[in-house]
């Protein structure tokens, strides 16, 4: 800031001291009455007239640097200007010029207020004092002008300039500054030399090369190309003004006759400048309101795109979809879209609810339409601009053929003529055509009034979004362009919206994947968290879910806590299904397994038959849990075992090894008063074992893993591995089993269950 005001000092105190030298210099010839008696001056004379004016224009320059902006400039320099603003300034300042000049010819005598030539010399000679002070005025206040007007021709020329655009308008100044040079010395109102007169001429013709660059004329709105021929035509009458009735030539000349030259010749350019940007303003005038459209029709097409990478949730998107295709087609445009909203699954496996759920749609306005196939879905809309839902719904009773439509062949629905479409008015004929026509043309259109209108589907993925409709109240409003338009506004608002709900389901998915984690976190809680200790037995067991959370569960439990002898309880259950909902009766089950274990200490069958009535109020419908209960007793090395519909235990011992069948009906099955059913299929079997006996219990998971060949890992391999394992500890045996089976289903196998394993050795 500082600097810039010392800098606004310099040019002051600079043109302040050569102006005052140049008043002197013509009071001085004035009062001689001969320009000849100081010759020697005229040389010095325009020295100090170059320098004013040099430093005018660095004053010019530095002020368009203060106040334009660089968001703005077409070259990054930080000149631009803005037409219309530099148009009305500059006749603001003609205009003010020329009410001071009347002014003063109101006050004195004109006769004695201008300069005549001597008849010898031809030289321009003061007619007063009067006169001398003038052609300061004028000759200052033009050249701050003219000054002006050729940094603002410098920047308009420029604009999108092409590779020797700035050359051609800096050669032109260039020839026209060396031809005002050539005349230094010369005297008011003598004829330029020949060196001036070359220079001059070329620099005139350089000129074409200038004034043709008007392309900054197109994009102005057409309220600013109205504002900029009125401003253009004010500028070449006062400037026309000026030189004719205030002599501002004359003024020049007399101040200054070889800079007089350059501002004649800048303001020939700026005239011829000016009228050719006239023509070119008459001739886009009447294209403005197609460019204004286009210009519009790209903002919003920018701003859309940008809006689909900024905007996730999808209510927005809706909104601004519809008011950016309202922008675009103008305020007789009315923009509805509607969202296509499946059927839910429920309403596609029941007719009931299928009939429940298309009952209460029908009663809401916002839907427009209903696909009658049983796994179809309805249009609703969920936003509108410049039309009532109303007038939509009504207008949707008759014209079920666009939704229809584009289901079927997912293409845009045109209506040139809402009267006339035989889709929507299948009597319209020819004959009736002029009837129609005039009646609607009389009747007084309402805001939102259909006329015509087009329809485009929001399409991602294959998959129908919606459909954005566009409707106006006049009769074929729509061409190929505006189909265009529609759709590219359709297309990227399908992908803001498929985005916006592809984010919904990754936010989802992680909520879920979190909240699976804790549950996770909590269900192996819920399993032992060490062995139980038997006297002379060796238990261990291990359980892995197929996801996160799953239904098969094992636990031990103590069962006469206190006495001298050591007895346990071991579990193992298999709850139908996996997850989150098997996850929760396997919670259950620890419950009821804990309460009655220590009821029934040497009862498992008993224990069984009062887990199943406890557990079968809670299932849901089609959900059972297969589970095996044993009772392992020190005092004589035995095992006592219930099966309720489980996997048969795997037993290896000295003479051999098999699974243990046994008849059972797993919880839940049977609902009927008093599970008569389930009480006789129950059934319990004791196993004693000897030194070195494996007996292991498992889930489905095991047997039923499957490698890349189709095959079952099954009883076999589960009794091969236990035997080669049958000399290991428990945990190493239960290790090997988890290992054998993912071999087994390694390299395109699965296990699709969860892998639950419970072992129990005597100790040798």
């Amino acid at each position: 800031m500082t600097k810039n005001r010392s800098r606004l000092y310099l040019y002051f105190t600079l043109a302040l001291g050569c102006e005052l030298l140049l008043f002197t210099i013509d009071v001085v010839l004035y009062y001689a009455k001969s320009p000849y008696i100081l010759s020697w001056l005229a040389l010095f004379k325009d020295i100090l007239a170059i320098t004013v004016f040099a430093v005018i224009y660095s004053f010019s320059r530095d002020y368009f640097k203060s106040t334009s902006s660089i968001e703005n400039n077409a070259d990054g320099s930080g000149l631009w200007i803005e037409p219309v603003e530099i148009l009305k300034k500059g006749t603001t300042y003609l205009l003010l010029m020329i009410v001071v000049l009347s002014l003063m010819s109101t006050v004195m005598s004109p006769a004695t207020f201008s300069f005549e030539q001597a008849q010898e010399t031809k030289v321009l000679v003061a007619g007063s004092l009067y006169a001398v002070i003038k052609s300061h005025i004028v000759s200052l206040s033009l050249a701050t002008f003219l000054s002006f007007g050729l940094i603002a021709l410098e920047r308009l020329v420029l604009f999108r300039r092409l590779q020797n655009t700035k050359t051609n308008f800096l050669t032109t100044i260039g020839l026209l500054l060396l031809g005002a040079l050539a005349s230094l010395g010369t005297f008011p109102g003598e004829q330029p030399n020949i060196i001036a007169g070359i220079l001059l001429g070329v620099g005139g013709a350089m000129m074409l090369t200038n004034i043709f660059r008007l392309s900054w004329i197109m994009p102005m709105s057409r309220r600013d190309k109205l504002r900029s021929i009125f401003l253009v035509i004010s500028i070449l009458v006062a400037l026309g003004s000026l030189y004719g009735a205030f002599e501002a030539g004359i003024m020049l000349l007399a101040f200054s006759n070889s800079s007089a030259f350059f501002w004649f010749a800048i303001s020939i350019f700026l005239g011829a400048y000016l009228s050719t940007a006239f023509l070119s303003l008459l001739f886009y005038l009447p294209t403005s309101e197609a460019i204004e459209k286009k210009a519009a029709e790209v903002r919003n097409l920018y701003a859309m795109s940008k809006f689909i990478t900024d905007v996730f949730d999808e209510e927005k998107i809706y909104s601004s979809l519809v008011n950016y295709a309202s922008e675009s087609f103008g305020n007789g445009a009315s923009v509805w879209f509607d969202i296509y909203q499946p059927y839910s699954l429920e309403a596609k496996l029941s007719p009931s609810k299928m009939n429940e759920e298309r009952e209460l749609a029908s009663k809401l306005p916002t839907v427009q339409f209903q696909e009658n196939q049983s796994g179809g879905g309805l249009f609703k809309t969920v936003s509108q601009q410049n039309i009532d839902l109303k007038t939509i719904h009504d207008f949707s009773k008759s014209s079920q053929f666009i939704w229809s439509g584009i289901l079927a062949e997912k293409r845009p629905v045109r209506i040139d003529d809402v009267l006339l479409d035989k889709r929507l008015n299948p009597e319209a004929s020819t004959k009736k055509s002029l009837a129609l026509r005039l009646r609607s043309q009389l009747s007084q259109k309402s805001r939102g009034e259909i006329a015509s209108m087009v329809s485009v589907p929001l399409i991602a993925r294959s998959k129908i979004i919606g459909v954005l409709h566009v409707s106006k109240d006049v009769e074929y409003g729509f061409v190929k362009e505006d189909i265009e338009l529609v759709t590219t506004f359709a297309d990227q608002a399908a992908i803001a919206i498929d985005n916006s709900r592809l984010i919904r389901e990754l936010i989802d998915k992680k909520r879920l994947e979190q909240e699976l984690s804790v549950a996770q976190k909590i269900q192996l809680k819920l399993l032992p968290q060490s062995a139980i200790l038997v006297p002379g037995f060796d238990i261990d067991g291990v359980s892995y879910p197929a996801y996160e959370v799953g239904g098969d569960y094992y636990d031990f439990a103590q069962l006469n806590e206190g006495t001298t002898v050591l007895d346990a309880g071991v579990v193992i259950a298999d709850v139908s299904g996996k997850g989150t909902s098997a996850a929760f009766y396997m919670a259950e089950m620890k419950g009821i397994f804990q309460s009655l274990c220590r009821i029934y200490p040497d009862d498992p069958k008993s224990l069984l038959i009062r887990a199943n009535e406890a557990i079968t109020k809670g299932l849901d419908k089609g959900a059972f849990v297969s589970a095996l209960y044993a009772v392992i007793r020190s005092s004589d090395n035995s095992v006592l075992v219930a099966n309720a519909g489980h996997c048969p235990p795997a037993f290896v011992h000295s003479k051999g090894s098999g699974v243990l069948r046994m008849s059972g009906l797993a919880l839940g099955l049977d609902k009927s008063n008093g599970c008569e059913l389930f009480k006789r299929a129950v059934s319990e079997q004791r196993i004693f074992m000897k030194p070195g006996d494996v007996l292991v219990l498992y889930t489905d998971g095991v047997i039923e893993a499957v490698s890349r060949n189709g095959d079952q890992f099954g009883y076999e391999n589960l009794l091969s591995t236990v035997e080669k394992s049958k000399e290991k500890s428990a945990f190493e045996i239960k290790g090997d089993i988890f290992h054998a089976v993912n071999a087994f289903t390694a390299d395109g196998g699965s296990v699709n269950d969860d892998l639950t394993i419970v072992v129990i050795k005597l100790n040798a």
